[in-house]
């Protein structure tokens, strides 16, 4: 008989081989290591109390990992990884945690629940529609090597300079976007794990006119923006350039941009980058 409880309890260990059954065979494999899954988890704000497993008698056949953060002003409920292994996949297991988790996270003053699905995953898509979840935005992704960075012609400008920032102010960086981030990209997920990362200014006259970050083992690039006044002028272009110089691989990607962002998308189309498929963000008040 399968039972729904928390994953307080539970060692991460036992999690990460549940996560890596589950995900073995998915339209988008994901095969992380332990550490690399505690880093998504924990930069998501992964809270396992509030997260949930489904056991077949002591064995984790499937779980739910929540990230808890406050979200447009009101305490969500994040979906980090939904998964069920593979023997026990087909059976309305996704569907009880979520529907038992429920009254849980409720109590728990969370008033809203976030998630993210391939918009190729129709079976899970149309699971989520039944629940009462709405799409809230649509998102690209973008996986490329250095290499195709390193064919784009450096801007000749001169007078500006890329260099490593830390004291940061947010309030001002962020007034150079033209859309809020994603729950993963967004800035309180990157201060959970900051040490991960480097933070790139662009500089003009001493003046700050855009950034960049990159979590260097991975190559994921979560936030990137231009001051508005100073784009298509080649800084976007230097900026990518010499994010890619912090990488520890050659690949580099940008998960979840927002798909319908003219001037990002302008900005990609520029350096020949083709988005792959995208994902629906979907959102249900509670």
């Amino acid at each position: 008989m399968i039972k729904i409880k928390n994953l307080g309890n539970t060692p991460f260990e036992v999690i990460h081989r549940a996560f890596i059954d589950a995900f073995s065979d998915y339209q988008e494999p994901l095969q992380l290591s332990l550490e690399q899954l505690k880093n998504m988890v924990e930069r998501r704000g992964c809270n396992l109390e509030l997260s949930f497993g489904a056991f077949n008698n002591t064995q984790l056949v499937g779980f739910t990992l929540n990230g808890i953060d406050q979200w447009k002003k009101q305490l969500a409920a994040y979906d980090t990884g939904t998964g069920i292994i593979k023997d026990f996949q087909g059976n309305g297991i996704a569907k009880k945690i979520f529907q038992d988790s429920l009254p849980i996270l409720k109590a728990n003053n969370i008033n809203q629940y976030l998630l993210e699905v391939l918009q190729t995953n129709t079976k899970a898509f149309q699971l989520y529609q039944k629940l009462g979840f709405d799409i809230s935005n649509t998102f690209d992704y973008y996986i490329f090597s250095k290499e195709q960075l390193r064919n784009e012609n450096r801007s000749t400008k001169q007078n500006f300079d890329i260099k490593e920032i830390s004291n940061l102010d947010w309030k001002k960086l962020e007034s150079f976007w033209d859309f809020n981030p994603s729950w993963q990209n967004s800035t309180s997920a990157l201060l959970r794990k900051i040490d991960s990362f480097s933070i790139l200014g662009v500089f003009e006259q001493g003046s700050i006119i855009g950034y960049g970050i990159i979590e260097k083992l991975s190559g994921d690039i979560p936030q990137l923006a231009i001051h508005p006044a100073y784009r298509r002028q080649g800084f976007g272009t230097a900026l990518m350039q010499t994010l890619a110089d912090f990488a520890k691989g050659e690949q580099l990607k940008m998960i979840n941009v927002k798909s319908d962002d003219k001037p990002f998308k302008q900005f990609t189309k520029s350096l020949q980058l083709k988005p792959g498929g995208g994902q629906f963000e979907m959102t249900l008040q509670l």
